[in-house]
């Protein structure tokens, strides 16, 4: 029986359908001379890989995964991207870095100090540099000028110094203001 053999982009027993690029590569169907892509794939002959989402319009998608624009983050170019992915020392939550404990900085990058110094000092290479009249990891503890000089104790942050009476050994405890 005659068969007819149809020119590229026709099909069907007498070459009168419009056929599909490729036959559309067999992961999708030919619909009036147009794939229609199986899910995962894209493209006139099928032959694309697609991406999650189509990248939202935020990237591009290359062999199925999205090369997204700056400020979003794989794999579908959705969420906001963080600094260099916080340097995987804290989460990225709408495009901001909240830094695990110790690490601070808009990435993450820096080493924090113990409560962030209380604001009474300064963080310096992940130590506090307390203010005058602050001590401790923390810049918590209140403490004496000098010390007392060792000839007394720091009790909050007011100097006891014990003083001998001159006429005996009766130590008095006086309060001195720091």
């Amino acid at each position: 029986a005659p068969a007819c053999v149809c020119d590229p982009g026709f099909s069907g027993p007498d070459c009168s359908q419009g056929g599909c690029p490729d036959n559309c590569n067999n992961r999708g169907r030919c619909v009036n001379g147009q794939c229609v892509c199986d899910s995962g794939f894209t493209g006139p002959s099928c032959s694309d890989k697609s991406c999650p989402g189509n990248c939202n319009n935020r990237g591009r998608c290359i062999n199925g995964q999205c090369a997204c624009n700056p400020g979003f983050a794989p794999p579908d170019c959705s969420k906001r991207a963080c600094p260099d992915n916080c340097n995987n020392q804290g989460r990225c939550v709408n495009g901001k870095c909240v830094c695990d404990n110790g690490f601070t900085g808009a990435d993450c990058s820096e080493t924090g100090c113990p409560g962030n110094c209380n604001n009474r000092g300064r963080c310096v290479d992940g130590e506090c540099v307390c203010n005058e009249g602050f001590g401790g990891p923390d810049c918590l503890e209140i403490i004496c000028p000098n010390d007392c000089y060792d000839r007394g104790r720091c009790v909050n942050g007011q100097k006891e110094v014990s003083i001998l009476a001159p006429w005996g050994h009766l130590p008095q405890t006086r309060w001195l203001d720091a």
